[in-house]
């Protein structure tokens, strides 16, 4: 399978005091003094293979060290030894950071930032705040699968192979109150201690979980219990019960690919419901089943890879253009599964090794055939996203978030979940209070009562560019959102989603 990317270990470290450790940009000095955690309070986590030492990057790309009068000091050049912590996760979930070369906890507050205490003291612990994107997949490292909803919809499961379709989608939430963590599902529910799923208006401290990190695998203490989440029985059910770590205690967090269907000039849905060839022969108004998903795989520019479901338990097939038909028998990535995604408005079209696009034959099969990605070529496919039903979108300067007055900005440290919908191609996305984005010319708000739909584009690291009547949104640094960009490709247009 491609490289899961974009999934650094991002967050921030809030101290005793309410305050985020800050790097700044001259001097790369650190001081605890923000109340917001914004882009130079964003830290990220660098492991070291078979050792249990940490090392913590700055947005400069200085380190966290310590030297040996026991000065806390963030401008390390490199991962070495002063610069190795070992964490220490305390029974409320914060952190205590070690210096694994001298043994000293690092901490304190405003511009009195020291390492020379063999105690923890309450001013060496650190809240952790992750700044990643909320929206991932969870793989438990014993079972080798993935955490999803089940078909009841009523508990999570662990027991996908490939984490397929929107149920496999999960958000984690944090609590301000307690600096916990939620997991909630793909209908926006929280697994609850008891494996229960528990509807956001529910949501009690049965809830709320403590991340202990092991390296890039974590595990979920709950704070009312104080066990922790495993995966039981045969479909690995998700709860609180184990008084102690082992595999199936831990998880690791995954980016999630995008997963579309694909509608052809026929109108029917390309599928593998025949076999191994792709072909365009399921009714566009019947259910969609997995053998209808594809997942589009980042490859590097404009090159992707395309996996279907088929023989799941071997991790999915790709597609393969050769001569015939299009096929969903590639085991592993090569020049006939590789290709260019090119982006038609509500449309997209596959750009094969041969220099031909897949297209539709007279029979329903697929093809590498045609000289253009036309419709008359029959070699533009109507995409819908299936697995971003809940929406977080993250710029250049922060996540996406609703003010009062109804207007959107993007310079936000904390994500709001949108809901997203989708009729042809095109996408419409509402708040909360059911309110759908418009564009307007003070910027984009959450204020109509009737859907406004959007073309989008797909591009590598979970990014994705929406437009409107021909111009992009874009990102200011100032928090202002607008639909005035004129390059989907843009740092400024595109969003983490």
């Amino acid at each position: 399978m491609a490289t899961k990317q974009d999934l650094d270990w991002s967050f921030g470290l809030r101290n005793a005091a309410g305050k985020y450790l800050t790097a700044e940009t001259f001097g790369s000095k650190i001081v605890c003094a923000a109340t917001a955690m914004k882009k130079k309070q964003i830290w990220f986590l660098e492991t070291s293979e078979g050792s249990e030492a940490v090392f913590i990057r700055s947005h400069l790309n200085k380190y966290l060290t310590v030297d040996g009068d026991g000065k806390f000091l963030g401008n390390g050049e490199g991962p070495g030894e002063e610069e190795a912590f070992i964490i220490e996760s305390q029974d409320d979930g914060r952190w205590a950071l070690k210096s694994q070369k001298y043994g000293w906890y690092a901490g304190g507050s405003g511009e009195n930032l020291t390492a020379f205490t063999t105690e923890i003291a309450e001013d060496r612990l650190w809240t952790v705040r992750l700044a990643m994107h909320p929206m991932v997949t969870l793989r438990n490292i014993k079972r080798k699968k993935y955490v999803h909803l089940d078909d009841a919809r009523g508990s999570l499961t662990t027991d996908e192979q490939i984490p397929w379709g929107d149920d496999a989608v999960l958000s984690v939430a944090f609590f301000e109150a307690d600096g916990s963590y939620g997991i909630q599902s793909a209908d926006g529910s929280y697994l609850s201690a008891t494996g229960a799923l528990v509807a956001p208006e529910a949501e009690d401290e049965s809830c709320h979980f403590s991340l202990e990190f092991h390296g890039r695998v974590i595990s979920f203490k709950s704070k009312k219990t104080g066990k922790y989440v495993t995966s039981l029985g045969a479909s690995g059910l998700c709860k609180a019960t184990k008084g102690s770590i082992t595999a199936d205690e831990k998880f690791q967090f995954e980016n999630s690919y995008p997963q579309v269907t694909l509608v052809s000039n026929n109108g029917k849905k390309l599928s593998t419901k025949g076999g191994v060839e792709v072909s365009a022969n399921v009714a566009a108004g019947e259910k969609t089943s997995d053998l209808e998903i594809f997942q589009l795989e980042p490859l590097g520019g404009s090159k992707w890879q395309v996996r279907t479901s088929r023989v799941q338990e071997e991790g999915g097939r790709l597609w393969v253009a050769g001569d015939g038909a299009c096929s969903a028998d590639g085991v592993e990535s090569s020049e006939a599964s590789t290709m260019d995604v090119e982006f038609y408005g509500n449309k997209i079209a596959f750009k094969t090794a041969n220099g031909k696009y897949l297209s539709q034959q007279m029979n329903g099969y697929i093809k590498a055939s045609a000289g253009e990605a036309s419709d008359d070529d029959k070699s533009l496919f109507v995409f819908e996203i299936i697995n971003r039903p809940r929406l977080a979108l993250r710029g250049e300067y922060g996540f996406i978030n609703t003010l009062m007055s109804g207007l959107l900005e993007c310079n936000k440290s904390t994500a709001e979940i949108y809901a997203l919908e989708t009729k042809d191609g095109l996408v419409a996305i509402k708040d909360a209070n059911n309110k759908y984005w418009k564009v307007g010319d003070a910027g984009i708000s959450a204020a109509s009562d009737s859907p406004e739909f959007y073309n989008i584009e797909l591009f590598q690291n979970s990014k994705m560019a929406i437009s409107f009547g021909g111009k992009y949104f874009a990102s200011s640094q100032n928090g202002q959102f607008k639909a005035d960009g004129s390059s989907g490709n843009s740092s400024a247009c595109l969003f983490e989603y």
